[in-house]
């Protein structure tokens, strides 16, 4: 056999076939087909090979024996565990007879089977990458944005006593839209009630609602942006026309120690102890988050130049994965797939792209991953595995080897990432 190495990590593995060996070929073959088929003056798979051919033609046979050449071949392959290890499971084998061979004439010629195989790894620097240091510092103006947030809850909505919209103000009304003088479906509602300025409506048309008083008819002219989910209203000019009927504004109530107090906190009974206590929570959380940030910059980093040559075929286990996903959202939704993109407000050739995308992604991650836990022998040992079973089973009083036989791929899989997470942090540079 004759190994030639093709882009997108590809093996041709290239064999010569003689006569002989398709001659004995063909027998196998015959018996395969004649067993399949009732030839009339003979039992079932009875009949001899002229009688056989003179029925069907030595042509019936020639499928069957290629796919009885190529998967020996294939054996062949695999028996080398050198180039075995290489070849990447669960994708199938591409066969093919090289050359404008005729089956008929009896010479000898030539298969190929191409394989995927991993691809080579070209690491780039991983160890001292430079990384915006953690921001874990509270501001007072995340503290307040917390409190605005609690007391929106009780907040209540009156009338204003000029009603006039501004940014911010609550607006009920009627509205018709129309493209080219038309109403279309759904653009049309009743005592609707909108927060202006929290741009929930297309660009442009809270905007223009600002400054409307109470009992104003008003146009707005506005235009659908290309990506909307209706693809017939996509990059289109639509007018609404808008009737307000009532406008009203947020009223908070006020923070003080007495509002603390009623929400009933274990051991928070003021406003101070409040604040900290939120100072304290936020920290936390912004420690966790700048972490995250980190690691995601730094593995970006690595994987932006990092040189590999992708097989197709890992890119699309991750993009098939990636569909799938979505699909299973929408069947648990019990809404067709189409519906479900455009709930997103995405086209199919969007969702297509991004997952295309973030599939390539996934895929590029796991070899780059894979290729730096080995060179750092990152790996976790059989003891380190069967110690979180243990803890597992305690947890949850169950059998530790059954909770280790029942996890050990997650187990294996989450311990390599935490290593590789570690080891890039611990030799970060932050600036």
């Amino acid at each position: 056999m004759v190994i030639e190495k093709l882009e997108h990590s590809r093996l041709k593995v290239v064999f010569d076939v003689s006569v002989e060996e398709w001659e004995k070929t063909l027998d196998k073959a015959f018996e395969i087909c004649n067993a399949k088929v009732t030839i009339k003056g003979f039992r079932k798979g009875k009949a001899p090979r002229s009688i056989y051919e003179k029925n069907y033609g030595e042509e019936s046979l020639y499928d069957e024996a290629l796919n009885i050449i190529f998967n020996e071949k294939a054996n062949e392959v695999y028996r080398d565990s050198d180039l075995a290890k290489e070849i990447l499971p669960f994708v199938p084998f591409e066969p093919n007879v090289d050359g404008t061979v005729d089956l008929k004439n009896k010479v000898d010629f030539k298969i190929s089977l191409t394989f995927d195989v991993y691809p080579e790894v070209n690491l780039p620097q991983y160890k001292g990458l430079e990384v915006p240091a953690k921001v874990l510092e509270v501001t007072e103006e995340e503290l307040k944005k917390e409190i605005n947030g609690l007391l929106k809850k009780d907040a209540e909505r009156v009338l204003k006593e000029e009603q006039v919209i501004e940014e911010g103000d609550y607006a009920i009304f009627d509205f018709v839209g129309s493209v080219d003088g038309v109403e279309f479906e759904g653009g049309k509602a009743e005592n609707y009630e909108l927060q202006i300025g929290s741009k929930q409506f297309i660009p442009g048309f809270e905007d223009q609602m600002i400054g409307m008083k109470a009992e104003e008819v008003k146009d707005v002219h506005v235009t659908f942006p290309e990506e909307y989910g209706e693809k017939s209203l996509a990059g289109k000019a639509a007018v609404f026309k808008v009737t307000v009927h009532e406008v009203k504004k947020e009223m908070l109530p006020e923070f003080n120690d007495e509002y603390v107090a009623n929400l009933k906190l274990d051991g928070i009974a003021t406003v101070e102890e409040w604040k900290a206590n939120k100072k304290a929570e936020l920290e936390k959380k912004k420690a966790v988050d700048e972490k995250d940030r980190q690691v995601d910059q730094l593995i970006n980093k690595v994987l932006d130049n990092a040189i590999v040559d992708m097989p197709k075929s890992l890119i699309d286990d991750k993009v098939n994965a990636l569909r799938q996903q979505y699909e299973q959202q929408a069947k648990m939704y019990n809404i067709p797939f189409e519906m479900y993109l455009s709930l997103m407000n995405i086209t199919k050739e969007v969702f297509e792209d991004h997952i295309q995308k973030q599939g390539q992604r996934q895929a590029l991650f796991q070899v780059v991953a894979q290729k730096i836990i080995d060179v750092e022998n990152l790996a976790p040992s059989q003891e380190a595995m069967e110690a979180k079973a243990e803890e597992e089973a305690k947890a949850t009083n169950k059998n530790k080897d059954e909770v280790l036989r029942n996890n050990i791929r997650r187990y294996y899989s989450d311990m390599c990432y935490q290593a590789l997470v570690d080891l890039l942090l611990n030799n970060a540079v932050e600036v």
